[in-house]
Protein backbone atom coordinates (compact mmCIF):
# COMPACT_ATOMS: atom_id res chain seq x y z
CA UNK A 1 0.00 0.00 0.00
CA UNK A 2 1.91 3.06 -0.78
CA UNK A 3 2.21 5.71 1.56
CA UNK A 4 -0.03 9.35 2.07
CA UNK A 5 1.12 11.84 -0.65
CA UNK A 6 1.96 14.92 0.13
CA UNK A 7 -0.72 17.40 -0.64
CA UNK A 8 1.08 20.15 -2.84
CA UNK A 9 -1.87 22.29 -3.46
CA UNK A 10 -1.32 23.59 -0.02
CA UNK A 11 2.01 24.87 -0.48
CA UNK A 12 2.07 29.09 0.25
CA UNK A 13 3.08 30.63 -3.05
CA UNK A 14 3.41 34.19 -2.86
CA UNK A 15 3.05 37.23 -5.61
CA UNK A 16 6.78 37.85 -7.40
CA UNK A 17 5.82 41.39 -6.97
CA UNK A 18 6.20 41.05 -3.33
CA UNK A 19 9.76 39.77 -3.21
CA UNK A 20 12.79 41.86 -3.10
CA UNK A 21 15.36 41.30 -5.75
CA UNK A 22 19.24 42.71 -5.95
CA UNK A 23 19.93 42.92 -9.52
CA UNK A 24 17.77 45.42 -12.28
CA UNK A 25 18.43 44.74 -15.84
CA UNK A 26 18.12 48.49 -16.75
CA UNK A 27 20.71 49.29 -14.04
CA UNK A 28 22.69 46.65 -14.38
CA UNK A 29 23.03 45.41 -17.61
CA UNK A 30 26.59 45.67 -19.88
CA UNK A 31 26.34 47.19 -23.21
CA UNK A 32 28.53 45.82 -26.01
CA UNK A 33 29.28 49.02 -27.44
CA UNK A 34 30.53 49.97 -23.77
CA UNK A 35 34.50 50.03 -22.84
CA UNK A 36 35.74 46.62 -22.13
CA UNK A 37 37.61 46.17 -18.75
CA UNK A 38 40.79 45.59 -18.40
CA UNK A 39 42.43 41.76 -17.40
CA UNK A 40 44.64 41.02 -15.22
CA UNK A 41 47.17 37.74 -15.91
CA UNK A 42 45.81 34.86 -16.94
CA UNK A 43 42.35 36.25 -17.73
CA UNK A 44 43.94 38.46 -20.55
CA UNK A 45 45.56 35.42 -22.42
CA UNK A 46 42.77 33.14 -21.52
CA UNK A 47 40.18 35.88 -23.70
CA UNK A 48 43.20 36.59 -26.43
CA UNK A 49 43.33 32.95 -26.60
CA UNK A 50 39.13 32.35 -27.05
CA UNK A 51 39.09 35.65 -29.50
CA UNK A 52 41.95 33.69 -31.65
CA UNK A 53 40.43 30.57 -31.44
CA UNK A 54 36.74 31.61 -32.09
CA UNK A 55 37.94 34.23 -35.41
CA UNK A 56 39.71 30.57 -36.88
CA UNK A 57 36.71 28.68 -36.04
CA UNK A 58 34.23 30.95 -37.87
CA UNK A 59 36.52 31.13 -40.93
CA UNK A 60 36.25 27.33 -41.45
CA UNK A 61 32.62 27.22 -40.49
CA UNK A 62 32.87 25.36 -37.39
CA UNK A 63 30.38 25.58 -34.58
CA UNK A 64 30.82 27.66 -32.17
CA UNK A 65 29.06 27.02 -28.69
CA UNK A 66 28.77 29.48 -25.57
CA UNK A 67 28.13 27.80 -22.34
CA UNK A 68 26.92 29.15 -19.47
CA UNK A 69 25.40 29.35 -15.98
CA UNK A 70 23.47 31.50 -13.78
CA UNK A 71 25.79 34.19 -13.07
CA UNK A 72 26.30 35.37 -16.62
CA UNK A 73 22.91 36.36 -16.64
CA UNK A 74 22.25 37.71 -13.27
CA UNK A 75 25.80 40.56 -14.21
CA UNK A 76 23.99 41.59 -17.11
CA UNK A 77 25.52 40.08 -19.74
CA UNK A 78 22.63 39.71 -22.13
CA UNK A 79 23.15 42.30 -24.31
CA UNK A 80 26.63 41.37 -24.96
CA UNK A 81 26.21 37.63 -25.94
CA UNK A 82 22.94 38.52 -27.97
CA UNK A 83 25.37 41.13 -30.05
CA UNK A 84 27.54 38.11 -30.58
CA UNK A 85 24.30 35.97 -31.73
CA UNK A 86 23.27 38.80 -34.18
CA UNK A 87 26.69 39.39 -35.88
CA UNK A 88 26.99 35.36 -36.02
CA UNK A 89 29.70 34.65 -33.95
CA UNK A 90 27.89 31.92 -31.75
CA UNK A 91 26.05 29.15 -33.35
CA UNK A 92 24.76 27.30 -30.20
CA UNK A 93 23.84 28.64 -26.49
CA UNK A 94 23.35 26.36 -23.43
CA UNK A 95 23.04 26.93 -19.69
CA UNK A 96 21.43 25.57 -16.55
CA UNK A 97 18.45 25.85 -15.48
CA UNK A 98 18.88 29.16 -13.15
CA UNK A 99 19.96 30.66 -16.22
CA UNK A 100 16.66 29.80 -17.78
CA UNK A 101 15.06 31.46 -14.82
CA UNK A 102 17.17 34.74 -14.01
CA UNK A 103 16.90 35.46 -18.37
CA UNK A 104 13.17 34.78 -18.00
CA UNK A 105 12.24 37.23 -14.88
CA UNK A 106 14.28 40.11 -16.59
CA UNK A 107 11.91 39.68 -19.32
CA UNK A 108 9.38 39.68 -17.81
CA UNK A 109 9.67 42.34 -14.74
CA UNK A 110 12.92 43.87 -15.45
CA UNK A 111 14.46 42.38 -12.20
CA UNK A 112 15.72 39.09 -10.62
CA UNK A 113 18.03 37.79 -7.74
CA UNK A 114 16.17 37.08 -4.82
CA UNK A 115 17.88 36.78 -0.86
CA UNK A 116 18.58 32.82 -1.25
CA UNK A 117 19.82 32.97 2.35
CA UNK A 118 16.60 35.00 4.00
CA UNK A 119 13.96 33.99 1.64
CA UNK A 120 15.50 30.02 3.05
CA UNK A 121 15.03 30.80 6.58
CA UNK A 122 11.59 32.29 6.12
CA UNK A 123 10.32 29.15 3.79
CA UNK A 124 9.67 31.74 1.03
CA UNK A 125 12.36 30.30 -1.12
CA UNK A 126 11.31 29.67 -4.87
CA UNK A 127 7.81 30.34 -3.79
CA UNK A 128 6.89 33.18 -6.10
CA UNK A 129 3.69 32.53 -8.25
CA UNK A 130 4.59 34.03 -11.75
CA UNK A 131 7.73 32.37 -12.29
CA UNK A 132 6.45 28.69 -11.48
CA UNK A 133 2.88 29.70 -13.51
CA UNK A 134 4.44 31.26 -16.49
CA UNK A 135 7.75 28.75 -17.12
CA UNK A 136 6.12 25.33 -16.58
CA UNK A 137 3.22 26.55 -18.65
CA UNK A 138 5.59 27.17 -21.18
CA UNK A 139 7.62 23.94 -20.92
CA UNK A 140 4.66 21.97 -20.55
CA UNK A 141 3.25 23.13 -23.83
CA UNK A 142 6.03 23.57 -25.64
CA UNK A 143 6.96 19.46 -24.80
CA UNK A 144 3.43 18.92 -26.51
CA UNK A 145 4.60 20.91 -29.61
CA UNK A 146 8.24 18.90 -29.40
CA UNK A 147 10.05 21.97 -28.80
CA UNK A 148 13.44 22.12 -26.05
CA UNK A 149 13.61 23.43 -22.87
CA UNK A 150 15.13 26.79 -23.65
CA UNK A 151 12.97 27.17 -27.13
CA UNK A 152 9.96 27.01 -25.23
CA UNK A 153 10.58 29.79 -22.86
CA UNK A 154 12.04 31.85 -25.61
CA UNK A 155 9.60 31.56 -27.76
CA UNK A 156 6.65 32.51 -25.07
CA UNK A 157 8.83 35.44 -24.53
CA UNK A 158 9.40 36.40 -27.92
CA UNK A 159 6.03 36.10 -28.78
CA UNK A 160 4.38 37.14 -25.44
CA UNK A 161 2.11 34.40 -25.11
CA UNK A 162 1.44 31.21 -25.81
CA UNK A 163 -1.55 28.58 -27.00
CA UNK A 164 -3.33 26.29 -24.85
CA UNK A 165 -5.23 23.65 -26.72
CA UNK A 166 -8.59 22.35 -26.01
CA UNK A 167 -9.30 18.99 -23.77
CA UNK A 168 -10.80 16.87 -26.87
CA UNK A 169 -7.87 17.63 -28.75
CA UNK A 170 -5.17 16.34 -26.24
CA UNK A 171 -7.29 13.17 -25.56
CA UNK A 172 -7.31 12.11 -28.84
CA UNK A 173 -3.63 12.87 -29.38
CA UNK A 174 -2.65 10.77 -26.50
CA UNK A 175 -4.71 7.91 -27.24
CA UNK A 176 -3.93 7.74 -31.26
CA UNK A 177 -0.06 8.09 -29.97
CA UNK A 178 0.24 5.30 -27.05
CA UNK A 179 1.72 2.71 -29.32
CA UNK A 180 3.20 5.06 -32.57
CA UNK A 181 4.58 7.92 -30.33
CA UNK A 182 4.92 7.41 -26.69
CA UNK A 183 7.02 10.38 -26.16
CA UNK A 184 3.63 12.83 -27.35
CA UNK A 185 1.40 10.73 -25.79
CA UNK A 186 2.67 11.61 -23.06
CA UNK A 187 3.24 15.54 -23.46
CA UNK A 188 -0.32 15.66 -23.99
CA UNK A 189 -1.31 13.40 -21.05
CA UNK A 190 1.17 15.57 -18.75
CA UNK A 191 -0.48 18.95 -20.75
CA UNK A 192 -3.49 17.49 -20.06
CA UNK A 193 -3.05 16.68 -16.75
CA UNK A 194 -2.10 20.43 -16.18
CA UNK A 195 -4.92 21.89 -17.40
CA UNK A 196 -7.54 20.07 -15.54
CA UNK A 197 -5.37 20.76 -11.95
CA UNK A 198 -5.05 24.47 -12.81
CA UNK A 199 -8.61 24.84 -14.52
CA UNK A 200 -6.74 26.48 -17.52
CA UNK A 201 -9.21 27.62 -20.52
CA UNK A 202 -8.68 26.64 -24.13
CA UNK A 203 -6.72 29.16 -26.19
CA UNK A 204 -4.57 32.18 -26.49
CA UNK A 205 -3.24 33.46 -22.83
CA UNK A 206 -0.97 36.52 -23.01
CA UNK A 207 1.78 37.61 -20.81
CA UNK A 208 3.49 40.86 -21.39
CA UNK A 209 7.26 40.58 -21.66
CA UNK A 210 8.02 45.07 -21.34
CA UNK A 211 11.96 44.32 -21.22
CA UNK A 212 12.06 40.87 -23.58
CA UNK A 213 14.88 43.15 -25.32
CA UNK A 214 17.02 41.96 -22.76
CA UNK A 215 15.97 38.01 -22.97
CA UNK A 216 18.18 36.09 -24.57
CA UNK A 217 16.31 33.06 -25.21
CA UNK A 218 13.88 34.98 -26.96
CA UNK A 219 16.63 36.57 -28.84
CA UNK A 220 18.27 33.05 -29.95
CA UNK A 221 14.36 31.83 -30.64
CA UNK A 222 13.85 35.17 -33.04
CA UNK A 223 17.40 34.84 -34.77
CA UNK A 224 16.95 31.19 -35.04
CA UNK A 225 20.35 30.05 -32.93
CA UNK A 226 19.58 26.82 -31.05
CA UNK A 227 19.65 27.78 -26.32
CA UNK A 228 19.18 24.25 -24.41
CA UNK A 229 18.36 24.31 -21.19
CA UNK A 230 20.12 22.26 -18.80
CA UNK A 231 18.09 21.97 -15.32
CA UNK A 232 18.90 19.53 -12.40
CA UNK A 233 16.22 17.13 -11.83
CA UNK A 234 14.09 18.67 -9.04
CA UNK A 235 16.44 20.92 -8.59
CA UNK A 236 15.30 24.34 -9.77
CA UNK A 237 12.81 26.68 -8.00
CA UNK A 238 10.10 25.96 -10.62
CA UNK A 239 9.89 22.43 -9.68
CA UNK A 240 8.28 23.91 -5.47
CA UNK A 241 5.52 24.27 -7.90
Amino acid sequence: MPFRQLNRSDLRIYPLAERGNKVYIEQDRVLPDGPAPSLAEPGASIVAEVVERLQQARKQDRPRMLTFGAHAIKNGLAPVVIRLIESGWITHLATNGAGIIHDWEFAYQGCSSEDVRANVAAGTFGMWEETGRYLNLALVVGAWEGLGYGEAVGRFVEEEGLYIPDLDTLRNEALAAVDSDPEKAAAACDLLGAIRAHGLDAGRVNVSHPYKQYGLQAAAYRLGVPLTGHPMFGHDIIYCH
